[in-house]
């Protein structure tokens, strides 16, 4: 199964999910995903109460670091897409 690799950015206080390529190297994906969770995730885990009230937003995140990947969501259907051998890529 191919892994698509998003762009997570935030504009106006949402979440914009973009696809830059794919990837079926598992090595590839863990160091992706390892990149996200010590970055937005870590950010997410450590502030989850505070933005369900919303004493903070997720623009907090973002005013410090523009963007973060992810690779998570698996297809079949590459059109468009970039076969990425490299984190470097992104």
């Amino acid at each position: 199964m191919i892994t698509v690799i998003e762009k997570i950015e935030e504009e106006g206080g949402q979440l914009n999910f973009t696809p830059v390529g794919f990837t079926q190297d598992q090595d590839l994906i863990n160091e992706i995903n390892e990149a996200y969770d010590s970055t937005l995730g870590k950010f997410l885990g450590e502030n989850r109460t505070k933005l369900e009230i919303g004493l903070i937003t997720i623009s907090a995140f973002f005013d410090v670091t523009p963007s973060v990947n992810e690779a998570r969501t698996q297809q079949e259907n590459t059109e468009g897409l970039k076969e990425l051998k490299s984190i470097n890529e992104l």
